[in-house]
């Protein structure tokens, strides 16, 4: 029986006890309202949740870093951070780390300051209520392979190779699932999908390459993302698409872009990552999926610091 069903049973078992007594209720009397506070589908009153993943989850450069540890370069204002503040959650736990691949959850991380932080899956536990997993797009260097294929001067791009791995990830993300699942058997989990981050016609400036060139790219990060879902849907987590949802915002789009172009700035994204509107709409995304509302956004992510659990490192 699941949390949820738990407190509607006893609820229905005190109402039903209140019924049989006719010793102390006074017909006249005005009854105080109750107070009800609000649950989300199948999550609990006061959440537990727990964010795992990559350098897409982290937010590197992303407004001001964590340190615990700073390796990872995690973002206060990472999609986590947001969701985590929209909802209200009771515990937050974030160790989603740049670099990040699908064996970091079983194992240690080595970390890009050369250091290491522990596995991922040591942050659920019985108790845990929410995960969000974002990852599997380092598994076999296809992240770093399709970077690579955007350079017109690499005589090689191995597409069909990047292709078949990007099938791969399937299995690594159901895997995922199902030992986070074996942790945290009460959990909803949720596996988010990576945002367009080139274009899927034409190409720009920002991109450096010609259209021809950049059309396998594209075939590959879909080819990922349909990974990414059927692992989800045959595991029984959900998979949040945030492929059609960011559609016109990839690096191209200018004002409306998602995604950092090639440079490194500082305060605002690592090359081709999300910006902090990406990880805004990427917590809007999860907030609809959990909630059926949209969220009150706000411009930084702004998660009750006492619900904030801080990393070893």
């Amino acid at each position: 029986m699941s949390r949820l069903a738990g407190l509607l049973l006893a609820l229905a078992l005190t109402a039903s006890a209140c019924q049989g007594s006719s010793d102390s209720v006074d017909p006249g009397a005005s009854l105080p309202t109750p107070t009800v506070t609000p649950t989300y589908g199948d999550l609990p009153a006061s959440i537990d949740y727990v964010a795992m993943g990559d350098s897409f989850a982290a937010g590197p450069f992303i407004s001001t870093m964590r340190t615990d540890p700073q390796g990872c370069a995690r973002s206060k204002s990472n999609y986590p951070a947001f969701l985590a503040g929209w909802l209200g959650v009771a515990t937050y736990t974030d160790v989603s780390c740049s670099a990040a691949v699908t064996k970091d959850l079983y194992g240690p991380q080595r970390l890009l300051d050369g250091g290491r932080t522990g596995r991922q899956l040591d942050a659920l536990s019985a108790e845990t209520d929410l995960v969000t997993l974002g990852i599997g797009g380092n598994d076999f260097n296809i992240y770093s392979g399709l970077v690579a294929c955007q350079d017109e001067e690499v005589s090689y791009c191995p597409v069909e190779q990047l292709q078949t791995d990007a099938r791969k990830v399937q299995g690594h993300i159901a895997k995922a699932v199902r030992s986070i699942k074996k942790v945290a058997p009460e959990a909803v989990v949720f596996v988010v999908g990576y945002p367009d981050i080139m274009p899927t016609e034409g190409t720009c400036p920002a991109v450096g390459v010609s259209a021809e060139v950049l059309a396998p790219v594209t075939e590959v990060a879909a080819l990922l993302n349909a990974s990414l879902r059927e692992g989800a849907e045959a595991s029984g987590a959900t998979y949040i698409d945030m492929e059609a949802a960011s559609e016109g915002h990839d690096v191209c789009a200018k004002g409306r872009a998602w995604i950092n172009g090639p440079r490194f700035r500082a305060g605002v994204a690592a090359p081709f990552h999300p910006k902090i509107n990406g990880m805004r709409a990427v917590a809007g995304e999860l907030y609809r999926e959990i909630t059926g509302a949209d969220p009150e956004v706000t411009e930084y992510a702004e998660p009750d610091t006492e619900a904030l659990v801080l990393n070893a490192g």
